[in-house]
């Protein structure tokens, strides 16, 4: 991958004042993004990478009014779309497979019936912009590029039952934080591109996955619309859990930020734990059966 640094580079233009030949010099910053935390060494451990492509598809599709210009009609747009993630798809490959030994790739995307619309019908419901490309570029992936479809359930569900399949012999690929807390003890790899920060490594212990499970269940998930235990946030959690709890001792502190959300309430701070717990849980491919056959 490229030089990963910052530069500056001098830019000479020559303009005309008064008929007489000037030079200024304009410094413009050129930033090159790099992928932070790499592995410093080559692991040939045999792996499989499992890539979670929603946003992928969400991040191809968008195209903010003022880029209509460059590409002002659908099918422009459309085949634009299709390129960005062809490239984001060969972007994260090629960052992994340099400090990885990738034996197969597993692309998932959503499907179809997601079974959390049941639990809650506000699922998501604070995501409003409709955008018609996604379906298209979701039909190309299955199509074209061998993406596997995530029916009645989410990508992060499938991701999850692959994760546990592989036994550990796997790389993660994905920018969501359930992804991440669910899939311990392996590479994982965000793919987010932003600032100068073309992706990053990271990983985390199962004591940090059960501590990060357990303070989402309290604090909820914005991005989903699921608000969690109501005016009870990170501070509260920093102070009543920590690494090294029994499962025991995380339900027990569970039920507690419940209990103070619902002024004592017992039945709806139970009520309310539960429903969250289930609608943030990623579930097997055995679960997930047994769910839709309800």
């Amino acid at each position: 991958y490229p030089l990963r640094r910052q530069r500056q580079m001098c830019i000479r233009d020559r303009v005309m004042i008064k008929g007489v030949k000037a030079e200024t010099i304009q410094e413009v910053d050129i930033v090159v993004k790099e992928v932070k935390n790499c592995p410093l060494k080559y692991d040939n451990t045999e792996r499989v990478l499992i890539i979670d492509a929603d946003s992928i598809m969400y991040f191809a599709s968008h195209f903010p009014e003022d880029s209509l210009m460059e590409f002002p009609t659908e099918e422009e747009r459309i085949e634009e779309a299709k390129y960005r993630t062809r490239t984001k798809l060969e972007e994260i490959h090629n960052n992994i497979e340099e400090f990885y030994n990738i034996q197969e790739t597993f692309i998932f995307v959503r499907g179809r019936g997601n079974f959390r619309y049941k639990l809650y019908p506000d699922y998501k419901s604070n995501r409003k912009q409709k955008n018609d490309l996604i379906p298209i570029i979701s039909l190309y992936m299955l199509e074209e590029l061998n993406a596997i479809p995530s029916i009645g359930a989410e990508a992060d569900d499938y991701v999850y039952d692959a994760y546990l399949l592989s036994e550990g012999n796997c790389v993660v690929a994905a920018i969501d934080k359930d992804v991440l807390y669910n899939c311990p003890d392996v590479p994982f790899y965000n793919y987010r591109s932003h600032g100068d920060t073309l992706g990053e490594f990271k990983q985390i212990s199962k004591e940090e996955s059960r501590l990060a499970i357990a303070s989402q269940v309290v604090i909820g998930d914005s991005g989903d619309g699921i608000p969690g235990a109501y005016r009870v946030g990170k501070a509260w959690c920093r102070d009543n859990m920590h690494l090294g709890m029994t499962d025991y001792q995380f339900t027990k502190a569970i039920f507690r930020g419940y209990l103070k959300a619902s002024g004592g309430n017992g039945k709806i701070a139970k009520e309310q734990a539960r429903l969250n717990y289930s609608i943030l849980k990623l579930y097997t491919q055995d679960e997930l059966e047994t769910i839709n056959k309800r």
